[in-house]
């Protein structure tokens, strides 16, 4: 399930990332072939504009010559050169052909690059200008930087008078164009299409960062979907150890009850005095079963919250640790324990009096419970610069290093041999030998110091244990003074 969760979050911020990333580029390439078409279209108008105003640079009559028309009386001696196509008939009439008619030769010096159709011009925003009327083309010079291929300008003139728009693009030419009408015909400005293709290389250098990018996200995406779902994966592993230890350890008191009953169901004819050894074993193991429920159900809750430290109970945390250590005294002195107590008096903390309570018992209780017969327990409450510091120290066999980091672990018990697992044995050896105690010998659950951290992380402080053969086994608890 993980593992699908997994892919979908990656898959979802790919699927993101990609329509973002796709979005803004697209955005980029048209906004910059928005902005080269119009500055193609400025210079094309500009063109246009500038050819209107000079008017003796278009006929008001007669045919189009290929002579040179001077500029009139404002001239300065320079001549505007325009040279006359014939489009639409047998053939096109060249500047040669009007030369012999005229006895002059037009200017060889005009030989501008050629644009539209399958060759693009390599000019910066090469301009051609023409005047179309009635089927005969001259070009201004003067006004040009380019020329149009004769097949693609018969090709764009012939569309261009069937449209409506003063500008437009022209596809199948390759050519962008302005027309101003003049009189009985009309102004026309052509310009390259390679001009406003410049998106298309940028197209390809965004696809080019694009897919880098996704792939950088890509591995991101594949370390921070592991990381955001390693505490998921921790959690569920957990939750699955839970359920089946916690199912463990419920079948164990729950096969003693069964073997006590069927124990009772052979021996009706008896009296209830005389199986009272399995009705209170019965008893035992059914108390065991409702704490071990009560510990489950205390863990599975949410951990309160403290109130703030002006509003929560101020608890006498010395008096507390003496009235437990006074408790479990009798319990070291029937295991033959040596019990040592050194309680510093005043030392005050805030929190649940009740919670905090069964923390110190649990650490007692798992000192008293590990010490073998002989050996010693010693508890000493103080404090530092810290707070409250509460030690209890047993001697006996050191915990293993592999099991230390576990201790606070849910159903972990770093002694494998103090399992209930021999229960079942225990009572059908009971069964045979009539020793209903027996199948209640006492065994833990591993949640008592899962449950006395879960009760330190609340109060604010802290709990760690520490092993070594000289020292033994000493857990610190650590809180924060009122």
């Amino acid at each position: 399930m993980l593992r699908k969760l997994r892919a979908k979050f990656i898959a979802v911020n790919m699927g993101l990332a990609a329509l973002v990333l796709t979005i803004a580029f697209a955005t980029v390439c048209y906004m910059e072939y928005r902005s080269d078409t119009d500055e193609i279209y400025r210079t094309l108008t500009q063109a246009v504009d500038h050819t209107v105003v000079q008017p003796q640079l278009i006929p008001s009559h007669g045919p189009l010559t290929s002579e040179p028309t001077p500029n009139g009386p404002g001239d300065r001696g320079q001549r505007n050169q325009s040279f006359d196509r014939t489009i639409g008939g047998e053939g096109e009439k060249a500047p040669a052909d009007d030369a012999a008619e005229t006895g002059e030769a037009p200017d060889s010096d005009f030989a501008p690059p050629e644009i539209g159709g399958p060759q693009r011009g390599d000019v910066a925003l090469p301009v051609a200008v023409y005047y179309d009327e009635n089927g005969t083309v001259m070009q201004f010079a003067d006004q040009s930087t380019a020329s149009v291929a004769n097949d693609v300008l018969v090709a764009a003139l012939s569309s261009i008078r069937h449209r409506e728009e003063p500008y437009g693009y022209l596809p199948e030419c390759g050519l962008f164009y302005v027309r101003h009408a003049v009189g009985p015909g009309a102004i026309i400005a052509f310009a390259d299409d390679a001009q406003a293709s410049a998106w298309q290389s940028l197209a390809w250098v965004l696809a080019g960062v694009g897919l880098g990018a996704l792939a950088v996200l890509l591995l991101l995406n594949l370390l921070f979907s592991r990381w955001a779902l390693g505490p998921v994966q921790r959690a569920w592993t957990q939750q699955q150890q839970f359920i089946a230890d916690a199912s463990h350890e419920l079948k164990t008191p729950l096969t003693v009850i069964l073997a006590n009953n069927a124990i009772l169901r052979q021996r009706g004819e008896e009296t209830i005095a005389s199986q009272g050894q399995w009705i209170e074993s019965t008893q035992m193991e059914a108390e065991r079963m409702q704490a071990l429920v009560t510990d489950m159900l205390d863990l599975a809750r949410p951990a309160p919250t403290l109130d703030a430290a002006d509003t929560t109970p101020r608890i006498d945390f010395s008096r507390l640790v003496e009235g437990e250590a006074l408790t479990f005294e009798s319990v070291a002195f029937e295991g033959g324990l040596t019990w040592k107590t050194s309680v510093n008096e005043g030392i005050a903390v805030r929190g649940d009096a009740r919670r905090l309570q069964r923390l110190v018992a649990a650490l007692l209780d798992n000192a008293c419970k590990y010490t073998a017969a002989g050996g010693r327990v010693t508890v000493r409450l103080g404090t530092d610069e810290h707070g409250a510091v509460l030690t209890v120290n047993n001697t006996g066999e050191p915990i293993d290093s592999a099991d230390l980091p576990h201790l606070f672990d849910r159903f972990y018990r770093a002694d494998k041999a103090r399992t209930r697992d021999a229960a079942p044995k225990r009572a059908r050896k009971a069964t045979e030998a009539g020793d209903g105690d027996a199948a209640a010998a006492p065994g833990g659950y591993g949640l008592g110091l899962a449950i006395a951290q879960d009760i330190a992380r609340v109060h604010k402080g802290t709990l760690t244990a520490a092993s070594t053969v000289e020292e033994g086994t000493t857990f610190t608890l650590r809180l924060p003074l009122a």
